[in-house]
């Protein structure tokens, strides 16, 4: 199968989302007001519909929803989740943000990338590392809805 990364439908979007690992899903759950799959998927559909640069990574189906999403002046925060075929297609995408889509923020001006991943998500915390992000917080506690802690990862322009 080949991959294919574009701009992300609502489809796409919800496909994902209803299918989306289970660590993802405790991670975003814990930030969002939903109940449930099918409430979350519905709110990040109407969140992330049409939004420049939310993307999709596919195959035969949607795989995994990335986005960069420009929070302050040259500031992106990252977006991701993904279905449990995600280690199908992880080299790909891996090798698209940190050749292709980081070089470009970095051309543009962009100074700082930051994302944030549940102290329980090992597998998010461990490829946000591989993409050139480091833990710069303890834990942020309290940051989910029931008391979850976070770890806050970025990327900063060394010559600032």
């Amino acid at each position: 199968m080949t991959l294919r990364i574009d701009d992300a439908t609502p489809e796409d979007i919800r496909h994902v989302a209803l299918n989306m690992r289970d660590s993802d899903y405790a991670e975003f759950l814990a930030v969002s007001g939903a109940a449930d799959r099918e409430q979350l998927a519905d709110a990040l559909v109407a969140r992330f519909k049409g939004v420049n640069g939310v993307l999709v990574g596919a195959m035969d189906e949607p795989v995994c929803i990335g986005g960069v999403i420009e929070t302050r002046p040259n500031v992106i925060t990252l977006l991701f989740f993904a279905t449990d075929r995600f280690p199908e297609i992880s080299f790909g995408i891996t090798r698209f943000i940190t050749a292709q889509l980081f070089p470009r923020l970095r051309e543009a001006g962009v100074h700082r990338i930051e994302a944030t991943a549940m102290c329980k998500h090992h597998h998010a915390q461990r490829w946000l590392k591989i993409l050139g992000l480091t833990r710069e917080t303890g834990v942020l506690r309290g940051y989910g809805r029931g008391g979850e802690g976070y770890y806050m990862f970025s990327w900063v322009d060394p010559c600032l």
